[in-house]
């Protein structure tokens, strides 16, 4: 169902950004009646339109340029000049047009009367844009590091609750990955491969100078007391408290010239976001962009339906039955079966029984996935305010977000503000202020986790739960009884399914609600101290609130046929983060020599304190939170960490044609051990503008050309806080009689504890043609990871159970190239400008301890993923399945198989890896990984006067998926609804199905074991996606009268098309996100979602 569009509450965000930007005399009064919004200017009207025209040239060759962008400033208006370097469009007399046009300078012209010809200075490097580097802004000609860069033109159109998921597709290099579909869910970047096991891999964000925290809600998420698998959830994401409408520009650093000026919390790149600012042209420009939407899921399963199902169970039942009873019949009934299988007291009869309800099928055939998606809707209105004179400038903001979830009791919504101020209140003096205080309230439910987990999870649990049964009683109640249906609970004497929840019951009676208040503040103040040379200060603070309640209702019947076991849980959390910066800045030009330098000394310090209580025993559940049950247990945690910091770095050009630039930063850092917490981290590059030369002067169609090298080294500050101090736990003891509390040592300290130490070589090359209509750039680099942290195991006899400590003794290396592309095909008054990424990289895991002893998964018990030397870190491992034995002569020829018990025609072969002549655990082997190949994105971009169409095609490589629902799915067992593809399954020599299927054996696993990990649950997870559609159309100046003087229109659909061979919701499905050593695993992740919306976008004076 849609949710309205709450009009009532946009009155209120207008009123309230007005209110907070009053104190800039924007011009308007306002006043609310009803629904409506009233507005009365207090100012003198703009003068009449008038209709200016002109032609635009070239400074030195006196040619006309077609293609040039002419634009009203602070508006969405404007038109580009035709073939003949002609122009016309309307505007006002005090209006100021903009001339821009890749390859030349741009030019900002006031409106003096109807005729305006225009002279563009070429630009021969088309390379002054300004972009943002650590501590500073840099000409991107002068620029010798790997910085990549998106602006507001790449994210406005697009329907996204964060701004990470606006990189996807548009920098090679920066993989961004989106796991699941849930409203609120977080992304994960990769910038340059994964160069850590067991210290984070997520860059660090830097929002408008301030270095901010990503951790996600600390304490035990879902149901520990009742909890037999450690799933968790997808973290939230705290990034989302920033409204994208909000951000100017996105900028990447990636290699180590680039981002070691960060030090320690370089390593895995860093992406530095700055927001709008306001003008100083002296008029207010109002601006409302909101759009409406809905949203589906991207994909669907294809699954059996009841008859599939049925013929499938029946064919599972009877081929264990004849397997194993002799004088088998597979016409036999139950009460036949019951009477030989009793004959064998080994076998358990259930095993063979065809279940009532698939001997009289009742005719229901519920699709699950039906009864649990839906059609939702997505709504989002900022409304922005900015201005200013000379001595202030401001930018003030609003944002609501609303978006529904495809799952009921899931959705995500924000309410933010933003306030940036720029003041100049004397000439050497700056000064500036930025604050973002947001709210965020994120329904979780429980989603995305195996049906066999507690709590189980909706999406798996549907994909599992049988289309025999009703998802209601008659009554209209939610079924989670047996009387219809063994599928419920397992009832050995007549069904032997396995049981499951009702998917509804799971989404209807289990709530997860997760409320975030984050307010992110920032001042400056910079003085010139003389000519060249300034101070800035700059201090900030990032508050960070938690409040999670989780609730499992009294109604809820567990898989285990558990009745009203009732459980709450509330979680809070502050984290406060303060940080100060001092640094001088000066830069000098003389004659052929440009020079700049930057000192500075920085200081963090970041606390965060929890508390959880969590409750039992509730009456009923009309009171959920804690107090309303029986208080059961709770805990309590503070944590803290501080980093303090000397940094420098000094830029060096001549004749702006040979480039050098060199940095350093001094780190000292608390999570380290006491010998350990110094780090320094050194840069070097240089840069070749090779197209200033004197020979290549008069090669014309070369506009650009420029060489970089550089090397660096940064380090890894993301391990937890405490890791190199020996830490207590709780334990009881035994003094006298009774029994008394103490402590004891649970992990030892390690004073050696030091940096992962990231070092990195860069070689890159520019290229431009045709005054840079055609602009390539070319990296390739090569990143070792050195003192790599691994848990490393301590004898037992030690005494510190099972907790292993952090050492540093691995080594990983990641080394690629990167490619990107932009032409400018078609310039006039039609326009096509295309982008083009692509990005390799190669992850090899170099050294592992002392011994060099191989890394199972996430513990010594689960053998599916390994970490092994020469491999990508978390490879699958499993057996390789080489066919499907077709007779009984080929099994006897086959390698002994010591794991399977009694193998049949139809069950999988599997390869003898070290040809010894038997199938076991040494055969075992890397099977794939989840890192792809390569990646790549495709961005068109059309244009006709007013109407605009683009469209950005994005996709992967080489990725594989650890697919284990299809150890459910398609086990050939049938205990379960399975996939679709289970219908091409071997039934006999004369009917081998695709090849690829084995047969249904309800006894597949004592016999075959074809369900043991192995390349049949390995899927390719390449894909090809169409990832966004946007259409729109700009209204000529004014076309809404004088006071409305630019007006945009537009539709754009999100991830509408999925070209790929895997078989589950999402080719970037990683259920366990947050671990490095168990990555691509699929158990039945929150669909991704594909949306549609209509947007208008408004500015008014």
């Amino acid at each position: 169902m849609f949710k309205p569009l709450p009009l009532n509450g946009i009155p209120i965000l207008l009123g309230l950004v007005f209110t907070t930007a009053g104190f800039a005399s924007t011009g308007y009064a306002f006043a609310q009646s009803g629904p409506y919004l009233a507005t009365t200017s207090l100012q003198t009207p703009n003068k009449a339109a008038i209709k200016i025209s002109g032609t635009v040239t070239d400074q030195e060759t006196q040619t006309t340029i077609p293609g040039v962008s002419v634009t009203i400033k602070g508006r969405n208006a404007g038109t580009s000049t035709n073939a003949k370097g002609n122009y016309s469009l309307s505007a006002n007399e005090n209006d100021i047009l903009v001339f821009s046009f890749v390859g030349y300078v741009t030019r900002e012209i006031p409106v003096s009367g109807p005729v305006l010809n225009v002279q563009l200075k070429p630009d021969a490097s088309g390379l002054n844009e300004v972009l943002v580097v650590g501590y500073g802004t840099q000409q991107k000609r002068s620029i010798t590091g790997a910085v990549a860069s998106l602006t507001a033109r790449n994210i406005k159109d697009l329907s996204i609750t964060s701004f990470e998921n606006a990189i996807v597709g548009q920098i090679p290099g920066v993989q961004v990955q989106e796991p699941s579909g849930e409203p609120g869910s977080a992304p994960t970047i990769r910038i340059r491969g994964v160069g850590s096991i067991s210290a984070g891999n997520e860059p660090l964000y830097v929002v408008d100078g301030f270095p901010i925290s990503k951790n996600v809600e600390p304490g035990v998420q879902g149901d520990p007391v009742r909890r037999t698998v450690a799933f968790r959830p997808q973290p939230a994401n705290p990034l989302a408290t920033i409204s994208p409408g909000d951000i100017e520009s996105i900028e990447v650093l990636k290699d180590a010239a680039a981002a070691a000026i960060y030090g320690s919390r370089g390593s895995n790149g860093v992406v530095l976001i700055t927001t709008k600012r306001g003008s100083k042209d002296g008029k207010p420009n109002i601006t409302v962009d909101t759009y409406t939407g809905i949203q589906n899921p991207a994909r669907r399963v294809k699954l059996m339906n009841s008859a599939e199902l049925t013929a499938y169970l029946k064919d599972a039942r009877n081929n264990a039955y004849l397997q194993d009873v002799p004088g088998a019949l597979a016409s036999d009934p139950n009460s036949v079966r019951l009477t030989k299988v009793s004959a064998i007291p080994s076998l358990q009869a259930a095993n063979y029984f065809i279940p009532d309800d698939f001997v009289n099928p009742t005719g229901t055939d519920t699709d699950w996935q039906d009864v649990i998606f839906k059609t939702a809707a997505v709504h989002n209105t900022t409304v922005a305010v900015s201005g200013g004179s000379e001595k202030l400038a401001y930018y003030v903001s609003g944002n609501y977000y609303d978006q529904n979830g495809i799952i009921d009791q899931t959705g995500f919504k924000r309410y933010s503000l933003r306030i940036n101020l720029d003041a100049q209140p004397f000439k050497r003096l700056k000064v500036g202020f930025n604050a973002n205080p947001s709210f965020t309230d994120q329904q979780r439910g429980s989603t995305s986790a195996p049906y066999f987990a507690d709590p189980p999870g909706a999406v798996y649990t549907a994909l599992v739960t049988s289309p025999t049964v009703s998802p209601y009683l008659p009554d209209g109640s939610i079924n989670q009884s047996d009387n219809q249906s063994h599928l419920f609970t397992e009832d050995g004497r007549s069904a032997n399914m396995t049981a499951s929840s009702n998917p509804l019951a799971v989404i209807n009676y289990i709530h997860d609600n997760l409320n975030q208040f984050r307010t992110t503040s920032s001042g400056f103040a910079e003085y010139e101290i003389l000519s060249g040379l300034k101070y800035k200060l700059y201090a900030g603070a990032d508050i960070n609130s938690y409040n999670k309640d989780y609730y499992r209702q009294k109604a809820f019947i567990d898989r285990d046929a558990t009745v009203g076991v009732p459980f709450g849980q509330s979680n809070a959390s502050l984290e406060t983060n303060w940080l100060v910066e001092h640094t001088l800045f000066y830069e000098k030009k003389l004659g052929d020599h440009a020079f700049s330098a930057l000192a500075g000394y920085t200081a963090q310090k970041d606390k965060i304190s929890l508390n959880q209580v969590q409750a039992e025993n509730y009456p009923d559940d009309l009171v959920q939170t804690v107090s309303g049950g029986q208080v059961t247990g709770g805990t309590s945690a503070k944590e803290e960490w501080a980093l303090v910091s000397y940094l420098a770095r000094a830029n060096y050009a001549f004749k702006d044609r040979y480039l050098f630039s060199a940095s350093v930063r001094s780190d000292k850092a608390s999570r380290f051990g006491k010998g350990n917490r110094t780090g320094v981290f050194p840069s070097f590059s240089a840069g070749w503008r090779i197209i200033d030369e004197p020979f290549l002067k008069d090669v014309s169609f070369l506009s650009d050309l420029k060489l970089r090298a550089s090397w660096g080294k940064t380090g890894n500050f993301l391990i937890p806080n405490y890791a190199s101090i020996g830490l207590l736990n709780p334990a009881n003891y035994v003094f006298g009689n009774a029994i008394a509390n103490g402590i004891a040592p649970s992990t030892p300290s390690n004073n050696a504890l030091t940096w992962e130490k990231n070092t990195q070589t860069d070689l890159g090359l520019e290229l431009g043609f045709l005054k840079n209509r055609i602009f390539a750039t070319v990296d390739i680099y090569k990143k070792i990871t050195s003192d790599l942290l691994l848990n490393v195991q301590v004898p037992a006899g030690v005494g510190f159970g099972t907790l292993n400590p952090l050492q540093n003794i691995g080594k990983v290396e990641n080394k690629g190239i990167e490619i990107s592309l932009s032409t400018r095909n078609l310039v006039g008054s039609f326009t096509w400008n295309t982008d083009l990424n692509f990005s390799a990289n190669k992850n090899k895991v170099l050294k592992l301890g002392i011994t060099g002893d191989p890394i199972f998964g996430a513990s010594a018990n689960d053998t599916r993923h390994v970490t092994r030397i020469g491999d990508a870190i978390g490879s699958y491992y499993g057996y390789v399945v080489e066919g499907i034995y077709q007779s009984q002569a080929e099994i006897d020829s086959a390698p002994k198989d010591k794991i399977a018990v009694k193998a049949s025609p139809g069950d999988f072969r599997f390869k003898d890896v070290n040809g010894d002549g038997v199938i076991d655990a040494n055969d075992r082997t890397v099977i794939g990984n989840y890192q792809p190949d390569f990646t790549y994105g495709i961005t068109n971009r059309f244009g006709y006067r007013g109407l605009e169409l683009s469209f950005l095609i994005q996709g992967v490589q080489g990725s594989e998926i650890l697919n284990l629902t299809r150890r459910h799915l398609a086990n050939g067992e049938a205990l379960t609804n399975s996939y679709a593809f289970e219908n091409d399954r071997w039934i006999s020599p004369s009917q081998p199905g695709n090849g690829k299927i084995p047969r249904a054996d309800k006894q597949g696993t004592v016999h075959n074991n074809n369900n043991r990990p192995s390349t049949f649950q390995i899927e390719d997870g390449s894909y090809l996606r169409l990832r966004n559609v946007t259409l729109a159309y700009t209204f000529a100046a004014n076309t809404l009268g004088k006071k409305f003087p630019a007006l945009r229109v537009y539709l754009s659909g999100t991830n509408l098309l999925t070209f790929t061979k895997y078989e589950g919701y999402n080719p970037e499905v990683n259920n366990q996100s947050t671990s490095n050593n168990t990555p691509g695993e699929d158990y039945g992740a929150y669909p991704l979602i594909k949306n549609y919306t209509f947007g208008v976008n408004l500015t008014f004076k």
